[in-house]
């Protein structure tokens, strides 16, 4: 007789599928899945995990944030923040999905672009990282 996952005390992995029919599951990547598990077989182990992940993606995601208009790697910490919700919640998984899709669609777009386009893309780019910069010197000295 087959016991059903949700009934045996072992919690059972969240799936769904998005918009697009491919499998979404909250869970940490397999390297992590060790120290999760340990957790969730302790006391409230569970609701603690959740409350580590979120609280540290929390901090790296508004570390991120903070560091957007200063020059550097802000956007990656936003994104790094936002991939640590990944590992335990589907909703960060659908908008890190979201936002992957729409870098992709974007630097396709681009590349299809005339060559006066791809440069004027740069040289505005450039221009927005200057006047960050120079907003950042201003106000923070």
């Amino acid at each position: 007789m087959s016991q059903n996952p949700a009934s045996s005390g072992v919690a059972a992995e969240a799936t769904s599928t998005d918009g697009a029919g491919e499998s979404i599951e909250a869970r940490p990547p397999k390297w992590l899945r060790p120290v999760r598990d340990r957790m969730h077989r302790l006391p409230g182990g569970a609701l603690i995990w959740k409350i580590l992940i979120a609280v540290v993606g929390g901090v790296v995601f508004l570390g991120g944030l903070l560091l957007i208009p200063l020059p550097g790697p802000g956007w990656a910490i936003v994104f790094l923040g936002l991939a640590v919700w990944a590992t335990e919640f589907r909703w960060a998984q659908r908008l890190l999905r979201r936002a992957r899709q729409l870098l992709r669609d974007w630097t396709a777009w681009a590349r299809r672009q005339p060559v006066f386009v791809r440069v004027l893309l740069g040289v505005v780019g450039l221009a927005v990282l200057v006047g960050i910069g120079y907003l950042g010197w201003h106000f923070l000295r």
